[in-house]
């Protein structure tokens, strides 16, 4: 087992050996930070959840990936969305600031979705986002064995533009999520934007995630469900979860990252307005060198519906 100061070597050794990459080549900025946050907020990863809730919703989280390491990941998120229901309308929007060793992004995007109503407890609405993200890598701020390093002299700092788009299924038992989160592909040296480009089929982002509803009784009900993406042809991610709800007040769950990570989930339901959600997890397999925690909280307030 790795000690807390090798990975922080280790970080360091990737960290600089990612930056002289970045310095004297190209880096495509593709992947939304905010999509592996997921379990307390489904318009993380889909523009189409926006307004489905059917009231006004100001959702916060915050994730971080190895506590106590410099440099780990974190990410947190904010974001409002609303129904408008007259119109079968909704709209939303996410402010986000997410890092991890010389890399940080800040962005907000903007949600659009339309809702088609079969019943009361059933529809399908589409969605799309649109935004500005801020791009930036600080490479002057590592502390170098060596000095005048051109890999280090320069820092990137631009600001991209991002688009996606989403379907969103919901029926009383259960529901499903498709989205494409990043369908612009920007191409970026240094401090400069080379391109900004629609994605292809051999660098387009998936994401799927479903879910269903079980109830054993008038207390207890199972919810389990599943998250995969697909990514540029070649990463594919499986998640499980599921969790055991007490009276719709709260529910414990666990969730299984295939040969990455298990986390146990806690999430409270205090009121009709306010809920709360925690994870701790712990790396497993091939990523179990770092053995450092990692924490995702969430936290919902809903607005009370207007008269």
């Amino acid at each position: 087992m790795r000690s807390p100061c090798n990975i922080r070597s280790l970080l360091l050794c990737t960290g600089m050996t990612l930056a002289t990459m970045l310095a004297c080549g190209s880096v495509y900025a593709q992947e939304d930070p905010t999509n592996r946050q997921y379990l307390f907020n489904l318009l993380n990863i889909n523009p189409a959840y926006a307004g489905t809730r059917g009231v006004t919703t100001m959702t916060a989280g915050f994730r971080k990936q190895w506590a106590g390491v410099p440099g780990a990941p974190a990410t947190g998120i904010f974001s409002l969305d609303a129904p408008l229901s007259t119109h079968h309308l909704g709209i939303g929007m996410q402010l986000y600031n997410s890092s991890v060793g010389m890399e940080k992004t800040v962005g907000l995007n903007g949600s659009f979705s339309t809702i088609l109503n079969f019943s009361e407890e059933e529809f399908l609405s589409l969605g799309i986002q649109a935004g500005l993200m801020n791009y930036r890598i600080d490479r002057t701020s590592v502390a170098l064995p060596f000095q005048n390093d051109p890999a280090f002299q320069n820092n990137t700092n631009v600001l991209l533009p991002t688009a996606g788009i989403g379907i969103y299924y919901q029926r009383e038992q259960g529901w499903a999520s498709f989205s494409a989160p990043s369908l612009l592909i920007s191409t970026v040296k240094v401090d400069q934007i080379l391109s900004v480009n629609s994605a292809s089929l051999k660098n387009l982002q998936l994401l799927f995630a479903a879910g269903f509803n079980a109830n054993f009784g008038d207390v207890v009900s199972l919810r389990p469900s599943i998250f995969m993406k697909w990514m540029s042809g070649k990463v594919f991610e499986v998640h499980a979860n599921t969790s055991v709800w007490l009276g719709n007040i709260v529910g414990i769950g666990v969730s299984y990252r295939a040969d990455d990570a298990v986390m146990g989930i806690l999430e409270l339901r205090i009121s009709d307005r306010l809920q709360f959600g925690y994870s701790y997890g712990k790396n497993i397999g091939t990523s179990a060198a770092f053995n450092q925690p990692s924490h995702e909280a969430g936290i919902r307030f809903n607005f009370p519906p207007s008269e």
